[in-house]
């Protein structure tokens, strides 16, 4: 009887600890996701300071864009890309993320233009970018939409 008892509660323990992975998997960012005042460090010339700083604006923008608040999050993309105190892997990262934003078929204020623009920026800007191959391709094919657009309302008009 007590092997009986014991294998059952070893079964459960393990049951229970793959839901729990499983439900850890599924979660998304809470809307009481940390302010972004947990971040702001005091002006310091601390590299590593900044780097932190930097690397949290970054996760916490991200967290805004799964949570749908896009305009948030490109205001702080823009802000660690408009900083020159941080690294160039950082500031490069927040403008290819800007591009993606406005990019998006998500965001419903979705702006090719500005798309094309910060990739581009990126790649002129940080021409050593990990980051560069991808927004030059994101670019290209941008700009192939948007003459593809072009294109098919000049034949609406000129029908």
């Amino acid at each position: 009887m007590k092997i009986y008892i014991f294998l059952i509660s070893i079964l459960l323990a393990s049951c229970a600890k793959q839901k729990l992975v499983k439900d850890f998997d599924e979660q998304t960012i809470p809307e009481s996701a940390a302010g972004l005042e947990e971040f702001k460090i005091e002006e310091n010339e601390d590299n590593v300071i900044t780097e932190k700083n930097a690397h949290a604006k970054l996760v916490y923008a991200d967290n805004l864009i799964k949570l749908g608040d896009y305009k948030q999050a490109i205001r702080i993309y823009q802000e660690i890309f408009d900083d020159t105190k941080y690294r160039d892997d950082q500031r490069d990262d927040a403008v290819f993320k800007l591009g993606k934003t406005y990019e998006s078929v998500l965001y419903e204020e979705a702006d090719i233009n500005k798309a094309i623009y910060y990739f581009d920026l990126l790649i002129n800007k940080f021409p050593l970018s990990d980051r560069r191959l991808e927004a030059y391709e994101r670019s290209q094919r941008l700009k192939i939409k948007l003459e593809e657009k072009r294109n098919l309302k000049n034949n609406n008009t000129n029908e």
